[in-house]
């Protein structure tokens, strides 16, 4: 089941929108636009971002622009909701996957949601995920081989995390840095290197391998076949 944080300035008018993307399986926040803007600002969890453009409080690039400054939200998938006026004044740059123009259908917008996820190869993050001998559960923050625990730092778990919920797909060192630590830090890509090694020694005691260095490239998850 997705989770959507649908940031709207007109929460009243968008409840029978959510309503109706609650009958079509997905689960649904609704955020108020300005809260983005606010130093305290916490959004719960979610998987993709849908932005209401119409009527918006805030000018809609900066809002998208909030959206992509924000930790929480940045990586998150962005649909944005705009009328056929706004058509014309929407750019891409502000770093919008998809759009839908108003009035839009609940079944519709479930249904681009579903289909941008899949495109994206996102996986429905529920409890954790099962590799093989390897658990992870997110929630918890606990992670097993073989049933015997794990004991990972916070970056790790995140590195092993996002690794994992994309199996099989490269990562460079520098779009790492970016996914896990984020776009401040300003550590240089031996910390990605560091991190692997430390996740290798505590995850890789037999002959199971989970994390693979391409060469000259990055590194990728191994799936268990």
């Amino acid at each position: 089941m997705y989770r959507v944080l649908f940031v709207t300035s007109d929460p009243a008018a968008r409840k029978p929108l959510k309503s109706g993307l609650l009958e079509q399986g997905l689960t649904v926040s609704l955020l108020e636009a300005p809260e983005l803007l606010k130093e305290d600002f916490a959004p719960g969890k979610a998987d993709v971002l849908v932005a209401d453009l119409e009527r918006s409080a805030i000018e809609p690039h900066k809002l998208c622009h909030a959206v992509k400054r924000d930790r929480a939200l940045k990586d998150l998938p962005l649909v944005l909701l705009v009328t056929e006026e706004q058509l014309g004044r929407v750019d891409f740059s502000w770093g919008a996957e998809d759009y839908l123009t108003l009035p839009v259908s609940p079944k519709r917008l479930a249904e681009r949601i579903k289909f941008l996820m899949w495109k994206l190869n996102k996986v429905e993050l529920k409890n954790g995920l099962k590799h093989g001998a390897l658990a992870m559960d997110f929630e918890r923050y606990e992670v097993h081989v073989r049933g015997e625990p794990v004991d990972l730092t916070y970056k790790e778990f995140e590195l092993l995390k996002f690794l994992a919920t994309h199996p099989g797909r490269v990562f460079s060192r520098e779009a790492l840095l970016d996914k896990v630590w984020g776009y401040d830090y300003y550590g240089g890509t031996r910390t990605v290197d560091v991190h692997v090694r430390r996740l290798r020694a505590k995850l890789e005691t037999g002959r199971r391998v989970y994390i693979q260095t391409v060469r000259n490239v990055g590194y990728k998850f191994l799936a268990e076949e």
